[in-house]
Parts: structure tokens; sequence; C-alpha cells
């Protein structure tokens, strides 16, 4: 399916972005990543009611794991509340998705 596949790209790209040395193919990964991740928004944005109450549940739990997230790429002694945080937003995600009937 076509979720599945966008997911497996931005995984595969952000693999080769860690692994990739050439500043050149580091920067066109990059791109790749950040214009995917964007059309991924667009269908999320378009497809999805945004007065479900889960949607905003999962919107706020994402924001919450995201800030932790920035903060952990500063301090790593801030991982393992990142990798909790971000465990708990993907649980709300999942809700969503679920009454929304995808889940």
């Amino acid at each position: 399916m076509l979720g599945d596949q966008m997911s497996t790209a931005l995984t595969n790209l952000t693999q080769l972005i860690t692994r990739t040395a050439d500043a050149g193919a580091r920067k066109q990964l990059l791109d790749q990543h950040e214009q995917l991740a964007g059309e991924l928004q667009v269908f999320i944005d378009n497809l999805v009611d945004p007065t479900l109450p889960e949607y905003a549940e999962a919107t706020k739990a994402l924001k919450s794991a995201n800030r932790l997230a920035a903060a952990a790429k500063a301090d790593l002694d801030k991982l393992a509340a990142t990798i909790e945080s971000m465990a708990k937003a993907i649980g709300k995600v999942t809700a969503l998705a679920a009454a929304v009937g995808l889940g």
C-alpha cells in the first residue's frame, strides 16, 4: 500500500542520510526526505478530520515528543524520555487511525 511504501521510503532515506559521507549526495537525500515528508503531511491534512478528539490528542502528543527529540539532539541524556514520549505519541496516532477506521 502507498502508506507502507511512503513510510519505508522515509526510513530508508533517513538511514542513507546518516550513512552517507558525500555532502552532495547527503543534500539530495535530505531534500528528497523533506519533499516526501511534505507530501505525507498534505495527505494527512486533507484526509483526516481535524475536529476528531483523537486528532487533537495525536497532534499534542507528537508536538511534545518532537520537543523532547529536539532537546535530545543536544543532550543525549534526554534520549530515554524522548523514546518514551515518542511511543506515547505513536499510540495516539494509532488511536486516531482506529477512530477513522484505519486501525
